[in-house]
């Protein structure tokens, strides 16, 4: 049998996704006439018909059916590999792997690895939310290349890398219900009568052990369900918080300044460079405050 050509199966695939010859001719830059052409090609190549036609009408056969998963996952690992080396001869790396602390948004992560997928096509980009104390240690181990978290005032090895990114802006919330019989700055005293829900990172942001009713959680977020729903308080950041839930309200403790913790993203000098991580390092400051 003769080998199929790649490029006929491409074709072949797209006019089963868009429903036509015409549609997959404009989805590829080519004409009707090419695509047809090439769909013919491909059904003499292997024997089989591809396609019922009834005059611009064209519906899967059996046997095209039966192909055309197969036929798609060929082009999908052709067109990765070419990506794949292009990027090697490129020094860009197959994949990047970014740890970051509790204090790092769903927002945050998913602008980040959306740009990074768009300008370095074929860059696998892993996340691995943990404690900040503990990215450090998987950074030194070589388990991610790069970490996104709290900045803390401790030494590091002289083989790390710290760059301060940015200020998160933190906040604090309380129920709603308790919240309408408060004023609008609250204390000390009045906090210590009700829950403060914490989670991981938290005690690194403020002295989370001078309130005796502690609510441990697992992140900001599910704080933020937690206190939406019963008579609570907590402190997350400000970019978590959603103007269209009621559930809660936002306050100040004892003065009007925003409370801020710095932010730094962190690297191993030792480990290898490719232009992904290069340029994530150099943007990141920018690809954040896009979401500010």
């Amino acid at each position: 049998m003769i080998t199929p050509n790649i490029e006929h199966l491409h074709y072949f695939t797209t006019v089963v996704e868009t429903g036509s010859f015409t549609a997959a001719g404009r989805k590829l830059s080519r004409d009707r006439s090419s695509i047809g052409q090439a769909i013919a090609n491909l059904e003499i190549d292997l024997g089989i018909q591809l396609f019922h036609r009834n005059g611009r009408l064209i519906s899967l056969t059996d046997e095209g059916e039966s192909l055309y998963v197969r036929a798609r996952t060929l082009v999908q690992n052709y067109q990765s590999f070419c990506q794949l080396s292009q990027n090697v001869a490129n020094h860009i790396e197959s994949s990047l792997v970014i740890g970051v602390d509790f204090l790092t948004t769903l927002e945050e992560i998913s602008h980040i690895d959306q740009t990074l997928s768009t300008r370095f096509p074929g860059l696998a980009v892993h996340w691995q939310n943990h404690p900040t104390n503990n990215l450090d240690l998987l950074l030194e181990k070589g388990t991610i290349d790069i970490a996104l978290r709290l900045y803390q005032n401790r030494d590091l090895p002289e083989e790390f890398h710290p760059q301060h990114i940015d200020n998160v802006t933190m906040c604090c919330v309380m129920n709603s219900d308790v919240s309408a019989q408060l004023p609008a700055t609250r204390g000390y005293s009045e906090l210590r009568k009700l829950p403060m829900v914490s989670y991981p990172d938290l005690d690194i942001v403020m002295r989370t052990d001078r309130f005796e009713l502690v609510q441990q959680t697992f992140s900001p977020q599910s704080a933020l369900e937690i206190i939406r729903h019963k008579p609570s308080w907590g402190v997350v950041p400000r970019k978590m918080l959603n103007n269209e839930y009621s559930g809660y309200q936002a306050f100040n403790i004892d003065t009007d300044d925003p409370l801020c913790v710095r932010r730094i993203t962190l690297w191993h000098h030792n480990e290898s460079f490719g232009k992904a991580k290069q340029w994530l390092i150099s943007e990141l400051t920018t690809l954040l405050s896009e979401l500010s």
